[in-house]
């Protein structure tokens, strides 16, 4: 049996009834690509399943062990059906981009049920102009932004005519029964710490410079994450959630955003950063908040996935980002933000904050349970904000045409606004994520983002 990652496990941790933790992408499709102009349900149905042995996880659910006496184990589902997982809906009349965001946010508000695989697909029917659009949801613990790309391209073609593969005979594994997880984590529990431990001595042994390295850069980044101040700002996003969500969306070509990075400097993940300061500084000013010398510390993922690793699972780690809020210019504002992401990418802070996110190989479960908790209650960060690069080439799905990939992110529980951005087919396309109660201006903000953009433009020259 294969049990979950502390990172991975930590994410069932963190769930409540308020606290959902799945991640999800909404795809905006031009089904004229196909033959017959049209993505029937039971094209998309046959694309997918003759792909699932291209990720198993998809046929796994979650099994605790008893007494939480050890992380949770991945399980082969017995009864597994396709069709409990990919649904169909259709939008009422007009089928625009209001009844799209709609059908959306009630979707998103729902946790996924832990008695089943973590993953539910849905074709949405109905939209204006012909488009179709699939909306998805998959439990954090099973993937990251990078491995969530990775199982895109498991489904996305790169020409309008779909592979169809024959899939392979699948019998589920018997699932383990209470005794089986109990020995098993207790053998983990005596196990584990000595094998650990014979391997970093053998480790010390081989190449102990290289060790040492290692050992003194996870300190500085533990320092630095502990220096950095333990509490961020006061602002209006950090209250309790409750369980219901609000999505906008905002898209902009990809090429906006490299022209101006090569125009005033820095990296494209800076020029998303500063559109996002720019815009929260229109909506603290549109609520009347003060924003002088104000700044949101803001924790951005990045990834720590080795090339050629493709395992599911988290392999991500975050530095932290205090955004500057107040009145500036747009140049200004990416000059501040360039200048302290290339710090801080010259720092361990990366480092140190796997290192913390990965003690829990170590500590009993019920520990890094209580740990994980604790974090997402403590206001640590305000929010989120999470770029996912992907393919920048013509994608398809069952020989329907992306146009659009926006990226849906979990909340925590005093945490009410997270923005993610997914990069494909020459598309940014930006999700935001929100607490009901918390933003119900989360419109103004989607446009905040696009007068964002369109300032840094303007400074650039375009």
């Amino acid at each position: 049996m294969q049990r979950l990652g502390p990172q991975d496990a930590s994410f069932l941790y963190l769930e409540t009834p308020a606290v959902h933790q799945h991640v999800g992408g909404l795809a905006i499709l031009d089904p004229s690509t196909r033959p017959n102009k049209v993505l029937r349900f039971e094209d998309l149905v046959e694309v997918i399943t003759s792909r699932v042995d291209l990720t198993p996880r998809f046929r796994q659910k979650i099994v605790f062990p008893p007494f939480s006496s050890a992380r949770p184990v991945w399980a082969d589902d017995q009864n597994f059906d396709p069709y409990f997982h990919m649904r169909r809906a259709a939008l009422p009349s007009p089928g625009g981009r209001r009844e799209l965001v709609d059908y959306v946010q009630r979707v998103i508000s729902r946790p996924l049920d832990r008695t089943k695989p973590l993953w539910e697909l849905y074709l949405i029917e109905g939209m204006e102009d012909g488009l179709v659009a699939i909306l998805t949801k998959v439990h954090h613990a099973m993937v990251d932004g990078m491995a969530a790309i990775d199982l895109a391209s498991a489904v996305y073609d790169f020409s309008p005519e779909p592979q169809i593969l024959t899939p392979k005979e699948w019998t589920p594994e018997p699932e383990p029964g209470r005794f089986e997880l109990l020995r098993d984590a207790l053998r983990e529990q005596v196990t584990h710490p000595v094998q650990s431990a014979a391997e970093f001595a053998q480790e010390a042994f081989r190449t102990p410079s290289r060790l040492a390295r290692q050992v003194g850069d996870v300190l500085s980044g533990v320092r630095e994450l502990v220096g950095g101040g333990l509490m961020a700002p006061a602002s209006p996003f950090n209250r309790k959630v409750g369980p219901n969500r609000r999505f906008a969306m905002v898209e902009d070509p990809v090429s906006s955003f490299k022209e101006i990075k090569d125009a005033l400097g820095g990296t494209v993940n800076d020029v998303v950063l500063t559109t996002v300061a720019g815009a929260l500084h229109r909506l603290f000013r549109y609520r009347r908040e003060p924003t002088r010398d104000r700044f949101l510390r803001t924790m951005v993922p990045v990834s720590v996935r080795a090339e050629g690793e493709t395992a599911m699972g988290n392999r991500v780690s975050s530095i932290f980002v205090d955004l500057p809020i107040g009145p500036m210019s747009a140049k200004k504002r990416l000059s501040a933000i360039r200048e302290m992401t290339k710090s801080l990418k010259e720092s361990n802070q990366a480092v140190g904050a796997e290192f913390l996110m990965n003690i829990g190989t170590w500590a009993p479960p019920t520990i890094h349970a209580m740990a994980a908790r604790l974090a997402g209650r403590s206001r640590f960060i305000n929010l989120v904000v999470s770029n996912v690069p992907g393919p920048q080439i013509p994608m398809y799905i069952a020989g329907a045409k992306l146009l659009a990939q926006y990226p849906i992110m979990p909340l925590a529980d005093t945490m009410g606004l997270s923005i993610a951005v997914t990069s494909l087919a020459g598309t940014m396309a930006f999700g935001i994520t929100a607490d009901w109660d918390t933003l119900p201006d989360i419109e103004y903000l989607a446009q905040a983002m696009d007068d964002s953009l369109a300032e840094l433009r303007k400074a650039a020259g375009k």
